[in-house]
Parts: C-alpha cells; structure tokens; sequence
C-alpha cells in the first residue's frame, strides 16, 4: 500500500463514541506510528520492559494513561511516545484516529495513525521499553496473517487475536487494533 492510498483510506474512517464503553474507564492514548522504511510503509511497535508490573515483554504501541496537563488524547500519545521511545512530537503528522476500545485493564484507549518524518532515532526509556522494531504495514494488514481463537472465560466468551511476525507473537490488545484497522479500511 502506497502512502497516498494510505491516507485515501484513513480519510473515509468515521470514528463514533463507542456507547458500550464503561463511564469508569480510564483514558489513554496510543500512537500507531507509521514510516516509509526499506519494505515501503512500516508500522513501528514496542517490546514492553520486562521489569514493567502490567505486560511485562508484550508488544505495543507506545502510550499510555491521559495526564490532566495533555492538552488532548493525541497530545497523549505523543507524549507516552516521547517518554516511551523519544520520538520527537514534531516529527509526527496526524493521520488518523479509531475507536476508542475498552481494555481488559480498564482503559478507553484511544489509538491514533501517525505518519513519522525521515528515520527517526530512537532512545529507549528502559524501566517502560525493551525493544523497538518496525514491520511492514501490508503485512500487518493482511488479514490472513491474523489468528483468531475463541475462548470462554468465566461464562462469557472471548475472542483472542495473534499476529505472528519472524518470531515474535503480537497479541491482546495491540493485536486487536491492528486486526480492526485493517479491517476497516481494507473496505
């Protein structure tokens, strides 16, 4: 996919409140940041610190609770992404943004597609980041590349999502937000 049909399709995305959200949810914000890397468009992700409480080792996006000094939740994003990678808010373009989506943790988080100018370098923030990597975004778009496994938890019934890139297993939440982008706009 070409940046150009990249941003074609992000324009025709019409985020709604999503009703079913519970008032006590906290709110965050992620930053889906994107960059034209050696194999064209390439989403940049995040390997949780292991030393971290909440999902040690997982991968992410970098982000995080809002902060009453945010002027907004894309100020949020920025920020965590600041803190998190040291990605220079600046270098960042507005694309989009989905859905709120509620979170197991209790979050309304809020994932925003940005476009990252030039190769930026990036400086981990070890206590929060172990690792970042980049993948090809028509690969993480490809819905055949996405595992989906039901399973029933205490009476109700869960739907889990894997994306398998190389060696290492995207899941949770961070999986979920890619598997509903690219369903939404592969429309």
């Amino acid at each position: 996919m070409t940046l150009s049909e990249l941003k074609t399709r992000i324009n025709l995305l019409t985020p709604r409140p999503d009703p079913t959200l519970p008032r006590h949810a906290h709110a965050a914000a992620v930053l889906m940041p994107i960059v034209e890397g050696s194999c064209g468009l390439e989403l940049i992700l995040t390997r949780r610190s292991l030393e971290l409480r909440h999902h040690p080792g997982q991968v992410s996006f970098p982000g995080g609770r809002f902060d009453s000094t945010d002027a907004s939740l894309w100020h949020t994003a920025l920020r965590e992404s600041w803190e998190e990678i040291g990605l220079l808010p600046h270098l960042c373009q507005p694309l989009g943004q989905l859905e709120a989506q509620y979170t197991v943790s209790g979050f309304a988080l809020t994932p925003f597609i940005g476009l990252v100018s030039g190769q930026p370098s990036f400086k981990l923030n070890p206590s929060e980041v172990a690792a970042v990597f980049q993948v090809p975004l028509d690969y993480l778009l490809d819905l055949r590349h996405h595992h989906i496994f039901r399973l029933n938890r205490q009476g109700q019934e869960h739907e889990v999502i894997f994306i398998r890139w190389q060696q290492v297993w995207i899941w949770g939440i961070t999986a979920r937000v890619i598997h509903n982008f690219s369903k939404q706009i592969a429309r």
